[in-house]
């Protein structure tokens, strides 16, 4: 089953994500930009689930002045 989740009034991503995390076997991020500081923003998840899979996939272009063919 693939979701998508964004921030909402009704909940915010944060909690979410926490959530998620602490009932799941794997986790998969596709984000534009990673600061590694955000994982203690995920702490209280990643407590109660030790055994979860965290895969981030950081898509952001870098490369500056790169010819496409």
């Amino acid at each position: 089953m693939d979701n998508f989740i964004t921030n909402s009034p009704i909940k915010r991503l944060k909690d979410r994500i926490v959530e998620l995390i602490s009932k799941s076997k794997e986790i998969k991020f596709l984000v534009g930009f990673f600061y590694f500081s955000g994982l203690k923003e995920l702490y209280e998840g990643l407590k109660n689930n030790r055994d979860v899979k965290l895969k981030i996939l950081v898509g952001l272009n870098v490369i500056k002045n790169s010819m496409v063919l």
